[in-house]
């Protein structure tokens, strides 16, 4: 074989491979929108962290085909509570695609109307089975809230607002340095975030009918793990 056909066959084997992987990339991988109880997807934010925290996230669902499937529906599998802080992306963090986290982002993933009726919406009509509250470590408004409380602050109405929501999970105890008073906070603010969707009715009969669970976690932004509450 002479140099010219060489090169031309090569060039043919490239452009089928080429084929070959477009077809079978455009293949929609098998859906995951079949019912997922509420352990199994504990599992999935676990493992899916796992990933992320040793630097080998997979990135699923993203490409075209499966972003095609979620055009007329959506199952999201776990719905997620966390704050607006850039640095705490939940779907990085998890390390989930298109369609499988149902996310409402608010600063100090406080809970008000709204946010109840978006995750209301996700367990009614779209049987989602887990509802994860998500702080995190170095959490803005929580160390708004403190410090309002050791000295008095002069924010915008709104920002006021927030604040107060998070105030009843500051409580300071003797001899407590301002850091360690502001983790504990951090960690108090999200149990408040879970006791009040505990307490709202319609999710309260989820949890009772439909194993339907609602729970905590904490994001460490220095290691990159999430801790799950039991």
């Amino acid at each position: 074989m002479n140099l010219t056909t060489l090169v031309k066959c090569l060039a043919v084997c490239g452009i089928l491979s080429t084929l070959c992987f477009t077809t079978i990339s455009s293949i929609p991988t098998e859906r995951s929108w079949e019912a997922v109880d509420s352990d199994s997807a504990i599992k999935r934010l676990a493992e899916g962290n796992a990933r992320f925290v040793e630097g080998e996230s997979i990135h699923p669902h993203e490409a075209f085909a499966w972003r095609s499937n979620l055009e007329n529906e959506q199952h999201p599998w776990a719905v997620l509570l966390s704050c607006s802080d850039s640095r705490v992306p939940p779907e990085l963090i998890f390390d989930q695609g298109f369609g499988d986290l149902f996310v409402i982002r608010v600063a100090g993933n406080i809970v008000d109307t709204d946010v109840i009726a978006s995750i209301e919406y996700a367990v009614d009509y779209l049987d989602t089975k887990l509802v994860v509250v998500m702080g995190h470590t170095h959490c803005g408004a929580v160390t708004a809230a403190v410090d309002s409380e050791l000295h008095e602050a002069h924010e915008p109405a709104e920002i006021t607002s927030l604040v107060h929501r998070i105030q009843p999970a500051v409580a300071f105890i003797d001899g407590e340095n301002r850091e360690e008073t502001i983790k504990r906070s951090v960690s108090n603010n999200v149990e408040l975030s879970v006791s009040r969707l505990k307490e709202v009715g319609d999710l309260e009969r989820a949890l009772e009918q439909r194993s339907v669970k609602i729970i905590g976690a904490m994001y460490d932004m220095h290691t990159g793990v999430v801790s799950f509450d039991d």
